[in-house]
């Protein structure tokens, strides 16, 4: 069976190159299926459930966000039944949901209550697959294909990025472009993981991993950590989420996807940045690209801006020493549907007012591998 999703464009930026005086390419997967990357993972994993249990399976999704989004999409490409559980925080996305056939069930405080609601049903139907928004090798697999796309759609082939950026929750996304960049023998292309303050578990694991005397409560919300037996990694888990990137907003990474970040060979940076960093990238991309994308996509761009994280992290350094060549750099642009005009002009109203009190997001301090920068 033949793959669903599209392939996106990769936009050349000219704003963004001249602005951080290298190649700036943006992968829109802002333009996927249903708005959102997830499509490629969630739609392979959906043609998998099918070959096992033919026409009678049952996608149950536990999400308010664009898990549950792609999964109702994928859902009517395959005509396949489907089931949403949203907790009520985002009981605003049921007619959107149910617009693509799906039956959205409403209820429970947080994301964890929809899911043990899932998790329930899916025991009770003998035919009910629950669809992993994040944690599971096939959605790896299927993200991993925009990596191979990107190697093909970059005019010179036989030139590698000096790094790819991208947007990190669960860590879904994350463990597909490592895998995708195994595949094109791209193992030492930088990958630069962008969190915010407040949604950074994923910051926060692989911190714990890799300087245990560390506090990484000290960046973001407290937290507890846990061992993983399996993949023998350190696992933070929050006691809470107070950013604006809902999108961004898991308790815990997949522990795949640490132990795959700490064992390879080019090296995963951990940035965390803050929400009002993110509120800026979102405003400034809209103004210079004319594209909507929600604050969880905006995290990843905030580089796109501001070149003291790049340069941080040496992917900006004197072109002599790259004969010549400006350093090249690919930002996954991974969409979402959680955006509208109303938080957009909230967003450009937050940054107005603060620019009166003389405050500007992208002279905040971040985080990077542990380490304030400032």
């Amino acid at each position: 069976m033949d793959h669903l999703w599209r392939e996106t464009p990769l936009l050349y930026s000219k704003q963004a190159s001249d602005r951080m005086n290298c190649d700036v390419y943006l992968k829109l997967e802002n333009l996927q299926h249903m708005h959102s990357f997830k499509y490629r993972g969630i739609s392979l994993f959906a043609q998998e459930a099918l070959k096992v249990h033919g026409p009678s399976a049952h996608l149950i999704v536990a999400s308010g966000g664009n898990a549950a989004y792609a999964t109702c999409g994928v859902a009517l490409a395959l005509q396949m039944k489907c089931t949403a559980f949203v907790p009520l925080k985002s009981a605003s996305v049921k007619p959107l949901l149910e617009a693509y056939g799906a039956t959205v069930q409403v209820g429970g405080d947080n994301f964890q209550e929809a899911l043990n609601r899932a998790k329930e049903a899916v025991a009770s139907d003998p035919n009910a697959v629950l669809v992993p928004a994040y944690d599971h090798p096939t959605l790896w697999k299927g993200h991993s294909s925009l990596i191979k796309e990107i190697s093909k759609q970059l005019p010179d082939e036989s030139r590698k990025p000096d790094a790819i950026v991208c947007a990190v929750g669960g860590g879904g996304l994350l463990a597909g472009i490592i895998l995708g960049c195994q595949e094109v023998e791209w193992d030492d292309v930088t990958i630069l993981g962008m969190e915010t303050q407040g949604s950074n578990c994923f910051y926060q694991s692989m911190l714990v991993n890799r300087t245990p005397a560390a506090d990484p409560s000290a960046i973001g919300n407290s937290s507890d950590t846990v061992q993983d037996e399996k993949h023998q990694v350190k696992v933070s888990h929050l006691h809470r989420l107070t950013s604006k990137a809902l999108c961004l907003g898991a308790t815990s990474p997949t522990t795949g996807a640490v132990r795959l970040a700490l064992d390879r060979r080019g090296l995963v940076r951990c940035v965390c940045t803050t929400d009002e960093m993110s509120v800026k990238a979102s405003v400034d991309y809209l103004n210079e690209q004319k594209q909507l994308v929600e604050l969880a996509c905006a995290t990843a761009l905030v580089p796109a801006y501001d070149a003291r994280i790049l340069k941080s992290v040496s992917v900006l350094q004197d072109t002599r020493a790259r004969d010549n060549k400006r350093p090249l750099v690919v930002f996954v642009v991974c969409g979402g549907a959680n955006v509208n005009l109303d938080e957009m002009v909230a967003y450009n109203q937050m940054l107005r007012d603060l620019e009166e009190t003389g405050r500007d997001p992208y002279a905040d301090p971040f985080w990077l591998d542990g380490t304030i920068v400032s």
